[in-house]
């Protein structure tokens, strides 16, 4: 009995045995394979990497990026001291911006349109405009460093409709902003400088501004052109000009907003006491997506030119004018477009 015994365990352990040896010869093989399909894999991954960086290299370049937005919006307007005319109230404004940026090597072409107008009617008077706007800004550049780029910069201004003088109280008020009455054309050469993608800051210490009034009767009031001036249509000036531009899609979820600052200091005004004076230009809007067609903004314009001549207390002292600064705030609620 005894030696049956044994003889069945040694069988039995002659199997197990076989066995583990069989799962050790199976799993060499599996890992075997599995190095091999990683190869495998790597290979096919360094072809696919390779085919597509070719098939990039075949695209041709993606130089210009361009966009466009469009708003019909409905406006609570607020004026005080606004050289082209206007008055508190409700009233329809529609907006419209594009941009078309090129871009390549080392060389960037950035230009932006706004073009704005609205109008408003109240009770017992005629439609009036309380905004109003032609701006279009062009700058190229070349870098020379990541942050730094020589740069000129190009600006034009003006707008498309009449606009009354409205502390006039009277159905016939003189007429004292059309197009190209006044228009502003902006050329300099300095650097840009762009910490990151937000922020661009650039100077120029030689920069051109002209100022135009085409319309005589506009003109000869001297609102825009001092009356030093042998030429009350045009007027050029030379000086130092500064542009900070701050610009957040995002700052927070579903709002952005965009501030521009612009100074101007003429070196050549025939007045000497005058060449002390800086122009200020500083513009911002914050932009709320609350749909998909839907937004609101709100825009700010504050603006001083020693220049532009505007009336003081037209009840107290009627004719009495003078240099001013004008602010004008804007609130929208309506229908918004990208393309």
């Amino acid at each position: 009995m005894k030696h049956i015994t044994v003889l069945i365990c040694g069988f039995a352990l002659t199997a197990m045995s076989g066995f583990a040896q069989q799962d050790s010869a199976s799993i060499a093989q599996k890992t075997q394979e599995l190095a091999e399909a990683k190869v495998a894999l790597s290979q096919a991954q360094a072809a696919v990497d390779q085919i597509s960086r070719e098939r990039k290299s075949m695209q041709p370049v993606t130089k210009w990026k361009s966009g466009r937005v469009v708003s019909l919006n409905f406006n609570q307007g607020a004026f005080t001291n606004w050289s082209l005319g206007g008055v508190n109230a409700i009233s329809a404004t529609a907006l419209a911006n594009g941009y078309s940026n090129y871009k390549f090597a080392n060389w960037t072409w950035d230009n932006n349109l706004d073009l704005a107008y609205g109008v408003l009617k109240n009770k017992g008077e005629s439609v009036r405009k309380n905004e109003d706007k032609i701006d279009f800004q062009s700058k190229v550049g070349r870098k020379v460093s990541n942050k730094l780029s020589w740069a000129s910069l190009t600006r034009f201004e003006s707008q498309f409709d009449l606009g009354y003088d409205f502390n006039v109280v009277s159905d016939d008020r003189p007429v004292i902003s059309k197009f190209m009455s006044p228009a502003y054309l902006k050329l300099s050469l300095g650097v840009d400088f762009k910490p990151n993608d937000k922020l661009s800051m650039y100077v120029s210490p030689a920069a051109g501004k002209w100022t135009f009034v085409t319309d005589d009767s506009i003109a000869a009031q001297n609102i825009y052109i001092p009356k030093e001036h042998a030429n009350p249509n045009r007027r050029g000036e030379f000086g130092f000009l500064t542009s900070f531009v701050y610009q957040d899609k995002a700052i927070f979820k579903n709002v952005g907003v965009r501030s521009s600052l612009e100074l101007f200091n003429n070196f050549t005004d025939i007045v000497k006491e005058n060449r002390q004076n800086v122009d200020v230009d500083w513009q911002v809007r914050f932009d709320f997506k609350l749909g998909k067609y839907i937004g609101a903004n709100v825009f700010t314009h504050l603006k001083y030119d020693h220049d532009t001549k505007i009336e003081y207390d037209p009840e107290n002292k009627p004719g009495v004018k003078g240099p001013r600064t004008q602010f004008k705030e804007l609130f929208g609620l309506g229908f918004q477009y990208k393309f």
